[in-house]
């Protein structure tokens, strides 16, 4: 099964973007995939250092280490941000920028979004221009969420709109078939 990096892009308290993250994390896991959530907010990086750009895993920084290193190991990576301003978190294009073509050639994206009051795909717009640009493979579904699709639990928000349940279980099932499609079989034991 592949191994699968998940990046969430929001530095809000309760955040509704990392509520879709643990849940397809969670998915990804029933179908015995290994995963790593980076949570932007609970480890941050620092800002990029064009120094590194071309070897990032040599940037003195562990918590940058640590990133790469989970994203060298990692076959599929999804990403999700909060729309901030017709746009993804500003916190979420400092992660991307630490990555280089090198590390996320042919690789398998899925992306998530909250647009707050408004479901809007316009972030995931701009996430599928600069996955493109990666050299990776965004798959074709993805997910534009809106506060109301959440109810607060215990201070944490979980999903609660069934049709987006659907659409989050119809996400997971394509970001799985199309890293066994695409793919190097050894990869993906």
């Amino acid at each position: 099964m592949p191994e699968v990096l998940l990046i969430c892009g929001s530095l809000a308290k309760n955040a509704h973007t990392l509520a879709l993250l643990e849940y397809t994390e969670q998915r990804l896991k029933e179908e015995g995939c290994t995963t790593h959530l980076w949570d932007l907010k609970q480890k941050p990086l620092p800002m990029t250092d064009p120094t590194y750009h071309h070897e990032p895993h040599l940037s003195p920084d562990p918590a940058v280490q640590e990133f790469i290193g989970i994203l060298q190991k990692a076959d599929v990576i999804v990403v999700g941000s909060p729309n901030y301003h017709n746009s993804y978190s500003g916190v979420l294009k400092n992660a991307i920028d630490w990555m280089n073509m090198d590390l996320c050639r042919n690789k398998i994206f899925g992306l998530l979004a909250n647009g707050g009051g408004i479901r809007s795909t316009q972030p995931l717009d701009h996430l599928r221009i600069v996955v493109r640009g990666l050299l990776g493979l965004a798959i074709p579904a993805q997910v534009s969420a809106c506060n109301n699709d959440f109810v607060l639990d215990n201070d944490k928000y979980v999903i609660q709109n069934a049709d987006m349940l659907l659409r989050m279980n119809a996400f997971t099932e394509q970001l799985l078939d199309y890293a066994h499609k695409f793919l190097p079989s050894q990869s993906i034991k």
